[in-house]
């Protein structure tokens, strides 16, 4: 049978299509199958499988005695596989009323559905209430589920408790501020990776680990707790009772430099540092700076002294409260007519205080300034410890050696204070306070102790100390069963330009005197009211005193009593 021409044709058309649409679907598969192979081999992984970061389990924080100030738990983390962005979205909403989040993390949970990201955080670390709530939202039939992923999450068992020595961490274990911050690198570890496949459902079904992760180091601090607690709870009060700005007070072991406490008022929860504002983060013991006042005679008699430019029972002409020299006025609280080198130091004489410091003169007024620490930051560990305000020499006019005998011209803190009265207490030698006891167990010792001034220049500041308590301006700092050597310290605030009407009081002095343990300053900020450091920190000076006595066994040598614990 023959073909015509016009079956032939059509015979060949057909044949040719054919062949060309053969050819199409192989081009198609050689494009799929070779040169999109990667691609689309990528696309099936990533829809099968997600690699997590592990965040290390961060070491635990003690005190002194082993009681937990910090530990990482093992929590739930929320996450939404978006296969559809409709079902993603009724998913969400479901969940949304079932959790606290904020505003701004619930529209950005939703753009990220919108945008058909795959892969969304819903809320990480939750508590347990949150976690069974979620758990029980999954629908059957859908493609979009919620997953959960184990984290570790950082608990503070004391709540607010020694919260700016600790500090706090960021949602990735990260250290944000105290020692958290600080020794970050040591408390974290070392972060581990996993390969979790994920079935049709979106349910984790396997988990290779592709990094093993290496736990943070544990540390044991040298607080004592129940210390640290009863000096929150009493600076607390007084700052309240004198509706005072803030406070802060820092209780050290004399011999060693070890910090038994150390609080900053207001404190925070740790555990919620992301919405705490950053001025009560600031632990006001190392950065809140002053004019640090009559404390600051402590140290301008161990210089002269040290420096013999008179002893102590040289007489003074303190003006009965009123000195001038040429434009330079001083006044007294109380108007002395003559007073020896230890009463003006006992009573707190502006005007005695600035004739010694003439006396002594500038240059080594300064170098011994230096020696006491002032105008370095104390190696204590802790981030934003200040170095304070130390004018160099050449910035000195000729009444600074005047001003800074009685607190003024001069900025410290607390820590420093606390370092250069404790120079006393031990006899004359500098000793750095320390916050940290050991990491894993290695003790951590600090630099050694440099001699400062002679034994027996500490020793007849002492004496002079002891008579403030006794007899001057610190008598609502005696304790019946003990003698105690401090200093009253009351300095007016400068602002905009001038001296105002609102004070520093401080109070800081040690204990037992014949040796030694314990070494103690406060400071309260713009107390109202009552001002005088006599006033308002040498009476709270004196409950801390009790407690720690009753606490350390302190002074009982022939019977040890039982130490206290809250």
């Amino acid at each position: 049978m023959k073909i015509n021409r016009g079956e032939r044709k059509r015979v060949i058309i057909v044949f040719f299509s054919f062949m060309a649409w053969v050819i199409l679907i192989l081009g198609v598969l050689v494009k799929l199958q070779v040169f999109n192979y990667g691609k689309y081999t990528q696309k099936i992984r990533n829809q099968t499988n997600r690699i997590f970061s592990l965040h290390p389990k961060r070491g635990t924080i003690y005190d002194k005695h082993g009681d937990i100030l910090a530990i990482s738990v093992l929590s739930k983390s929320a996450f939404i596989s978006n296969k559809d962005k409709g079902e993603s979205g009724t998913l969400y909403g479901k969940i949304g009323k079932k959790i606290s989040l904020s505003y701004k993390e619930r529209l950005n949970i939703r753009k990220r559905i919108s945008a058909g990201k795959h892969f969304i955080w819903i809320k990480r670390k939750l508590s347990e209430k949150e976690f069974l709530r979620i758990e029980k939202v999954n629908e059957e039939g859908f493609s979009s589920r919620i997953g959960f992923i184990d984290e570790y999450k950082r608990i503070y068992p004391q709540k607010k408790v020694a919260s700016h020595i600790l500090g706090g961490v960021g949602i990735d274990e990260q250290g944000l501020s105290g020692i958290e911050f600080s020794l970050d690198a040591v408390i974290k570890g070392k972060g581990g990776k996993v390969d979790a496949q994920l079935d049709a459902r979106s349910q984790i079904f396997s988990l290779e680990y592709l990094e093993s992760e290496i736990p943070g180091k544990n540390l044991h601090l040298t607080i004592d707790l129940p210390i640290q607690y009863f000096v929150e709870k009493k600076l607390e009060e007084v700052v309240k009772k004198y509706n005072a700005k803030g406070g802060s007070v820092i209780v050290m072991n004399s011999k060693d430099g070890s910090l038994l406490a150390m609080t900053s008022y207001p404190g925070y929860d740790p555990s919620n540092i992301s919405h705490t504002k950053q001025s009560v983060l600031r632990n006001n013991a190392l950065s809140f700076l002053y004019y640090p006042g009559s404390t600051f005679k402590v140290i301008l008699a161990s210089s002269a002294l040290e420096n013999k430019v008179c002893d102590v029972d040289y007489k003074f002409n303190c003006y009965n409260g009123e000195y001038s020299m040429n434009d330079l006025k001083i006044q007294d609280v109380h108007p002395y007519a003559t007073l020896s080198f230890r009463d003006i130091i006992v009573y707190s004489s502006n005007i005695g205080a600035a004739q010694i410091g003439m006396r002594l003169g500038d240059k080594r007024y300064y170098n011994y300034i230096k020696k006491f620490g002032f105008g370095n930051e104390p190696d204590i560990r802790l981030p934003a410890a200040e170095k304070g305000i130390v004018n160099p020499l050449k910035r000195w006019n000729r009444y600074s050696s005047a001003y800074i005998a009685h607190g003024y011209e001069i900025y410290v803190s607390p820590i420093q204070m606390i370092r250069a009265l404790n120079v006393i207490a031990s006899g004359g030698y500098l000793v750095e306070p320390k916050i940290l006891k050991s990491i894993d167990g290695v003790l951590f010792r600090n630099s050694k102790p440099k001699r400062i001034i002679s034994e027996n220049t500490s020793s007849l500041v002492t004496d002079i100390m002891v008579d403030v308590v006794d007899i001057g301006t610190g008598k609502k700092a005696t304790l019946a069963d003990l003698k105690v050597a401090g200093k009253t310290g009351t300095a007016k605030k400068y602002k905009l330009g001038k001296f105002r009407k609102l004070y520093v009081s401080s109070f800081g002095g040690f204990f037992p005197v014949d040796d030694p343990e314990i070494t103690i300053f406060i400071v309260i900020d713009e107390p109202k009211g009552l001002f005088y450091g006599g006033d308002v920190a040498a009476p709270l000076f004196k409950e801390i005193s009790k407690r720690v006595i009753m606490s350390q066994n302190i002074g009982y040598e022939d019977q040890k009593l039982p130490g206290v614990r809250i």
